[in-house]
């Protein structure tokens, strides 16, 4: 019998749909060779258009011009909620920061910044222009060491940086809590505790070189030697204050505020206020 000779198998075609970038996003990825081939074409996204690269997007819009976003920045982009979350569209490429450890990107509505200790953490809103104020990452707060975080349980926003937290509510704006007194404040509950939001930065005392933070329901006060301890509002408080508080004979707290059964003690350096029946003694 005679074999049939096997056909040739069919050639495949490629099916995958030609991308070529245009226009201003074809100028910023001849410009960045490092963005890799285009993946996508062009396509809508809110506010502008958008490519996809290998290693990266390329966003555009009649307002802000064509700029890339990519590597860490572009996943805490992404994370954010890319063009649809707050931040908006790109306004700038990548950059490096003026201290030469990070890099950012700027967008409608804040910032990204990231830097190998830190990662990558959007800022925004009244944080992002009181960190600005104080310098950004070369002042005291240094670089974002986490995203924006919402209270579900109190309205109001806290963000980690290196050199301390900041929380925000819109009755108190940006403060700044750091050190022992945020460890304080932290164990006591923070802003959901009865101490609530701070109302100040950390303020420098002259007495015995201590310092205070004040918060919407009391304070906390340290100093080298007594440590951080929490003071609320109410009749403790108040009593040390007839005695002028840190500068006056009692000192700075050297326990947390305790309810007994009868009412509450605290001690101090140079003695005792205990609260009995609604009424303070200083002993």
């Amino acid at each position: 019998s005679r074999r049939t000779p096997s056909s040739a198998p069919p050639e495949i075609e490629n099916v995958a749909p030609p991308c070529a970038a245009q226009g201003e996003i074809a100028r910023v990825a001849e410009r960045q060779p490092g963005l890799g081939p285009c993946l996508t074409g062009e396509y809508d996204v809110k506010g502008g258009k958008a490519t996809d690269f290998r290693f990266g997007r390329v966003f555009w819009s009649q307002q802000t011009g064509a700029h890339s976003v990519l590597g860490a920045i572009g996943a805490a982009y992404q994370a954010e909620g890319g063009p649809d979350g707050p931040l908006g569209l790109p306004t700038s490429g990548e950059t490096t920061t003026p201290d030469g450890r990070g890099r950012f990107t700027q967008f409608q509505n804040g910032v990204i910044y990231w830097s190998p200790t830190t990662g990558a953490h959007a800022i925004r809103g009244a944080i992002r222009s009181m960190w600005q104020e104080r310098g950004a990452e070369r002042g005291d707060l240094g670089y974002p060491t986490t995203d924006e975080i919402t209270n579900p349980n109190k309205p109001g926003v806290v963000q980690g940086f290196q050199g301390g937290t900041v929380y925000w509510s819109s009755a108190t704006g940006p403060r700044v809590v750091e050190g022992a007194i945020l460890t304080t404040y932290r164990e006591a509950g923070a802003e959901n505790s009865e101490l609530g939001y701070p109302t100040t930065d950390e303020i420098s005392l002259t007495t015995r070189n201590g310092a205070f933070s004040r918060f919407q329901g009391g304070a906390i006060y340290w100093s080298p030697r007594t440590g951080a301890h929490a003071i609320p509002r109410g009749p403790v408080f108040d009593a040390w204050g007839t005695v002028d508080y840190e500068r006056g004979r009692l000192g700075y707290p050297t326990s947390a505020l305790r309810t007994t059964r009868d009412g509450q003690v605290m001690e101090f350096e140079g003695g005792r206020i205990t609260v009995t029946g609604g009424r303070a003694e200083i002993s």
